[in-house]
């Protein structure tokens, strides 16, 4: 655990912990999603590897993982397997939990199928604090093309109780077509969805990795990751029924994930991001480190970067998640993994990594206030 913690520059005023880390039979651990349940432990979920001929690529055998933390986070015992990877499937993916009004736990999760061409949205639900999940009918079946959440995990319950998962895709190979954004909703606590009508589009690769945030008046925010430079926005006046073309926030970006999320009872956002300049040579357009947090307090108009939770040259921090901790603490999840390294065809890339672990960073609401000077 030392070992995999000291690979990077750290903020001596964040308390870090590794969630699961590579070894002999897990070649990547990644995209996890945290609830904190009634007793205040914690329920963490991720997609975790097996040993496969595509080893650690998107397209290798992986299933859904949960571990519990019994100490707000620091330390992660119980681990489970709680969705498997059929032998149909290409993997399962992505899980997303929400911890709805009523009690009941969702878990979201993404079931890869030909090769990255295709993909069904499952949908389970827990009545027992995580213990055990039962699955309902699937969002979606066996898409025309590879539709998904990707590698920043969205799920959200708005102060209407309409539930609303953002998901990308488009008619092609996961690696190569062009993707928008659309948002699956449900307005009766997860038992059927629906499709709003209106795709979220941007140029080359398009616009993917949604994450989603409530403002206090029930205006929506989506970051979004984009082959262009920068963090795009986009805004919804309608619960997520229409969005507003995305524009840039100024802040430059690789093409990664972001994750955006309303600092409880405030009006403000933070957004967790790789602060790293575009380059066109990389395979990510840039590289993804260092993990970055910026403070936003006028609705996501202005940014203020606050600092990096995580940063070294050598490795990249992505596919990054938050929850919050009774509303005073936030735990960001993200996976390290590295070195970089460069491909046959002189363009950088990610190989076979040395390490593909999934960490942990805890952070108090004062510290990010205390950070931007307010």
């Amino acid at each position: 655990m030392k070992k995999r913690l000291s690979l990077y520059t750290r903020q001596p005023e964040v308390v870090y912990s590794v969630m699961s880390a590579l070894d002999e039979t897990t070649p990547r651990n990644d995209s996890a999603s945290v609830t904190q349940l009634d007793d205040n432990s914690l329920l963490a979920v991720w997609h975790k590897y097996r040993n496969s001929t595509r080893g650690s690529s998107d397209f290798g055998k992986c299933d859904i993982a949960a571990k519990r933390s019994h100490d707000g986070g620091v330390t992660w015992q119980d681990e489970e397997r709680i969705v498997a990877c059929n032998p149909s499937d290409n993997n399962v993916q992505a899980p997303a939990l929400c911890k709805l009004g009523n009690g009941d736990i969702l878990l979201a999760c993404l079931r890869g199928h030909a090769g990255g061409k295709s993909s069904t949205m499952d949908i389970l639900r827990s009545v027992d604090g995580g213990y055990s999940f039962y699955q309902q009918s699937p969002i979606w079946q066996k898409s025309p093309g590879q539709w998904l959440q990707g590698g920043s995990t969205s799920m959200i319950q708005l102060q209407s109780g309409r539930i609303l998962l953002p998901f990308h895709g488009g008619t092609g190979h996961q690696a190569s077509q062009h993707n928008v954004v659309y948002c699956y909703y449900s307005d009766d606590d997860g038992q059927t969805w629906n499709r709003n009508n209106q795709a979220l589009d941007l140029p080359m690769r398009g616009a993917m990795e949604a994450s989603v945030a409530e403002l206090p008046n029930g205006k929506l925010v989506m970051s979004l990751r984009t082959q262009l430079g920068s963090v795009f926005l986009s805004r919804s006046v309608d619960e997520g029924e229409n969005w507003q073309l995305a524009q840039t926030t100024g802040l430059k970006a690789p093409e990664s994930s972001t994750c955006l999320r309303g600092i409880p009872k405030t009006e403000d956002l933070i957004l967790l991001w790789n602060d790293s300049w575009y380059d066109p040579n990389h395979h990510h357009y840039g590289l993804r480190t260092p993990l970055s947090i910026a403070l936003s307090r006028d609705h996501g108009r202005t940014w203020r970067k606050i600092g990096d939770l995580a940063s070294q040259h050598e490795y990249n921090f992505t596919n990054i998640g938050c929850d919050w901790l009774n509303d005073e603490k936030a735990i960001i999840t993200y996976c390290v993994y590295g070195p970089n390294n460069t491909c046959d065809n002189g363009r950088s890339g990610w190989g076979n990594p040395d390490f593909f672990d999934l960490h942990a960073a805890i952070i108090d609401k004062d510290w990010i206030y205390s950070k931007s000077g307010s």
